[in-house]
């Protein structure tokens, strides 16, 4: 797994609940199958987080009938129309489709030929995906309709905004992908959650060092809803099965700097349960925190905590729908990650292209990034497995508590 180059993408229903994550493969230099190896090495179950994976296809895995491995409901696969409809490819579909795989045709376009060989792929298709970068807005409606009269479901690939989205539910579509669902546009006059403001008013009191610990614990200790948020937190890490009681203690048993690391997940993770769309960015922004922290290589001389605190707050403008230059507002950044956060200029800005350039799958951009901050780029995939694992055991199990943090 440690050397294989993916990414996952969420998949929602028209509830914006999370219905599975499309994982995207960088083919191997050595020819191997990526997504054989990822199954073999066990990643492929923790990266699907219990959810069906969706797999692109390419003709060679389905000769080879690679995709008959995995249980039918952990996958979807999907079939790029570059595949073909030849006789080896339509018997290989049709026997995953028999054992109960889901099939999606993808890049989907109505043929207009009478008989043609994709309408035989069709037939075994439980979806069909349309890329709307590619389709002319005013034939999309004509299209899922007839693909709805055929009783299939319809997926909507590259929703870029809100606007977009709610036409695609207009249309009858039923499945959702794309930029819109990790960078919401940010509503007028939004609020941030009182919860979450205390929060990020204590993460700014935290990391100022002319702020002393008995002031910490008093404007902590003031707060009923962070105190209890903080201390389940804390009191679940890994402390050789000390307890924690107090803010005091925790400041003690800890760390200043694991209380402000915390304190930075509780503001995130208090809009959890929201939306299935919340919970995935919130899922992501913890994500690309732990991926930034693990970028603080000796050469650059950056600040593992704050490669760390810059990785949360680059989505926080999509979880809480207000601007970035409003957010920051609500906290103590030092001007290097506020650059970073708001140009992608500065010291800290390699880390984070190195992060959103792999999140989409832009392997050579992310590698650059990395060689400039001195970092070997294939370190990059064992770095990626590691944050989303990592990930998956900080979110909360229920409304604002975190499951695990270590």
């Amino acid at each position: 797994m440690s050397d294989i180059f993916l990414v996952r993408q969420p998949v929602f229903d028209r509830t914006d609940s999370a219905v599975g994550y499309e994982l995207r493969f960088k083919p191997s230099d050595d020819g191997s199958d990526p997504f054989a190896r990822s199954y073999m090495s066990g990643s492929f179950e923790f990266l699907r987080s219990g959810l069906p994976a969706w797999v692109r296809a390419t003709r060679q895995q389905l000769v080879e009938r690679i995709f008959d491995i995995p249980e039918p409901t952990a996958l979807v696969v999907l079939i790029p129309a570059d595949v073909g409809a030849d006789e080896e490819v339509i018997a290989s579909v049709t026997e995953l489709a028999k054992k109960g795989v889901k099939i999606v045709l993808d890049e989907f376009e109505l043929p207009r030929v009478p008989g043609a060989p994709i309408l035989q792929l069709l037939q075994q298709a439980a979806m069909v995906r349309i890329d709307l970068r590619t389709q002319d807005p005013a034939t999309l409606g004509a299209i899922v309709a007839a693909l709805k009269r055929l009783q299939k479901k319809v997926v909507a690939d590259h929703v870029l905004d809100a606007k977009l989205h709610k036409a695609c539910l207009e249309l009858g579509f039923d499945v959702f992908q794309g930029p819109h669902f990790s960078r919401p546009e940010p509503l007028p006059a939004a609020e941030i959650p009182t919860s979450t403001a205390a929060a990020l008013r204590l993460l700014g009191l935290a990391r100022d060092p002319s702020t002393p610990e008995r002031e910490l614990e008093r404007v902590i200790s003031a707060d009923p809803g962070i105190t209890y948020q903080l201390l389940r937190i804390v009191n679940s890490a890994a402390l050789g099965g000390r307890g924690i009681t107090s803010i005091p203690h925790a400041l003690r048993l800890v760390g200043r700097d694991n209380v402000i690391r915390w304190l930075a997940l509780a503001s995130a993770t208090s809009r959890a349960g929201k939306r299935g769309a919340d919970d995935e960015l919130i899922r992501q922004a913890v994500q690309r925190a732990r991926f930034c922290e693990q970028l603080a290589v000796p050469r650059t001389g950056l600040d593992k905590g704050t490669l760390f605190l810059m990785g949360l707050f680059s989505l926080l403008d999509a979880v809480f729908r207000m601007p970035m230059s409003e957010v920051l507002e609500r906290v103590n950044l030092s001007d290097d990650v506020k650059q970073a956060l708001l140009d992608r200029t500065g010291k800290y800005a390699d880390p984070l292209v190195i992060v959103e350039s792999y999140e989409l799958g832009l392997w050579e951009m992310a590698g650059e990034a990395a060689g400039n901050i001195g970092l070997d780029p294939a370190q990059l995939p064992v770095i990626y497995a590691d944050c989303v694992q990592w990930a998956a055991e900080q979110m909360p199990t229920s409304k604002g508590a975190v499951a695990r943090a270590s």
